[in-house]
C-alpha cells in the first residue's frame, strides 16, 4: 500500500495506543510518584524558606524534568521495535510505510507530552492534598509556575517591540522547536540503544558549534536597546543571523523528517545491533 489513508491512519494510531498502554500507564504512575517524592524532598530541605519560594523552586526544577522527558519520549519513537515479535507485528500491519510511521511518531509526540504533563500535575496535587492535610501548609501548586516556564514565546511579546522582531522571534522559536523535534525522532529512528545521549550531544555540539560563529563574526540573533535613565524601550534589531536560521532549520527539519521516514521504510526484522540502518549492507 503506497496510498495514505486516514482510516487506516486511525486504526494503526489505536493499535499502537492499545499495545503501549500498560507501558504507557506504567510510566505515568511512575513520573507522578517521583514528582510527589522530590517535592516532599523540596520541602524538607527548604523548610527555612517561604511556601512561595518552595513552589517557585519546584516550578524551576520540573520544567527542566518536563522538557527532558518530553525529550526521552521523541528519542524512544520505535523503542519498543527493538523487540523482533513487537517489531515483527508492527511491520505486518495492514498500513503503509507513511500510516505505521505517523502514528508512531504521533503517538509519541502527542500522547507521551500530555501523559508526562498529567503525571505532574498528579504528583503535584498529591503533595499539595498530603502537606495541606498532615503540616497544614497553604495549597499552593506548581502547575501555574511550571506553565509560565514552559511558555516559550512569552518574550516574542515584549512590550513597546517592532512588529518584525516579534514576528520573527515567533518564527525563530517554532523552527527551533521544529528542528529539535525532528532531530530526536531521527535519533530515535537511527539508534537503537542510547538515542537521547547520542542525539543530545548532536544536539549540544549544534548550539555550541553556532554559538562559536556567532562571537566569532560578532553575530546577534536579536539586539534591544533600553533607556539608561529609567529603562524602557528604546528600539530593537533583528540580526541577519536570524533571518538565515528562520530558512536553514525548516530546512534540516524537512530533512531529518524525511531521512528518518527512508530509515524506517528500511527497517528489517533482524538489523545492527546498535543502528536501524546498516552501512555496510548498502
Amino acid at each position: 500500500m503506497n496510498s495514505f489513508s486516514i482510516n487506516r491512519f486511525w486504526k494503526t494510531f489505536c493499535w499502537v495506543v492499545t499495545t503501549n498502554f500498560r507501558h504507557l500507564l506504567a510510566w505515568t504512575l511512575a513520573y507522578s510518584l517521583i514528582t510527589f517524592l522530590c517535592e516532599l524532598i523540596f520541602w524538607k530541605l527548604s523548610e527555612e524558606h517561604t511556601p512561595g519560594y518552595i513552589v517557585a523552586a519546584v516550578a524551576e526544577f520540573f520544567s527542566t524534568f518536563i522538557v527532558i522527558a518530553v525529550g526521552i519520549g521523541f528519542s524512544l519513537v520505535f523503542f519498543d521495535l527493538n523487540k523482533k515479535p513487537r517489531r515483527e507485528a508492527f511491520l505486518m500491519l495492514p498500513a503503509s510505510n507513511l500510516e505505521k510511521y505517523l502514528s508512531s511518531v504521533f503517538y509519541w509526540t502527542v500522547i507521551w507530552t500530555i501523559c508526562v504533563l498529567i503525571s505532574f500535575a498528579v504528583g503535584d496535587t498529591l503533595r499539595m492534598i498530603f502537606r495541606g492535610l498532615t503540616y497544614g501548609d497553604e495549597w499552593l501548586s506548581a502547575i501555574p509556575g511550571v506553565m509560565v516556564n514552559l511558555n516559550l514565546y512569552d518574550d516574542c511579546f515584549m512590550s513597546g517591540a517592532d512588529l518584525l522582531y516579534t514576528v520573527m522571534k515567533i518564527i525563530t522559536v517554532t523552527t527551533f522547536v521544529l528542528w529539535l523535534h525532528s532531530l530526536y525522532i531521527l535519533g530515535g529512528t537511527l539508534m537503537r540503544k542510547y538515542a537521547f545521549v547520542v542525539t543530545s550531544v548532536l544536539f549540544i555540539l549544534c548550539v555550541v558549534a553556532l554559538g562559536k560563529t556567532m562571537n566569532y563574526f560578532d553575530l546577534s540573533m536579536f539586539k534591544v536597546d533600553w533607556a539608561e535613565e529609567d529603562g524602557h524601550y528604546v528600539s530593537s534589531e533583528v540580526g541577519a543571523i536570524t533571518y538565515v536560521l528562520s530558512i536553514v532549520l525548516p530546512l534540516l527539519a524537512c530533512f531529518n523528517y524525511w531521512a528518518s521516514f527512508q530509515i524506517f521504510k528500511g527497517f528489517q526484522l533482524i538489523t545492527n545491533k546498535w543502528t536501524n540502518y546498516d552501512i555496510l549492507k548498502r
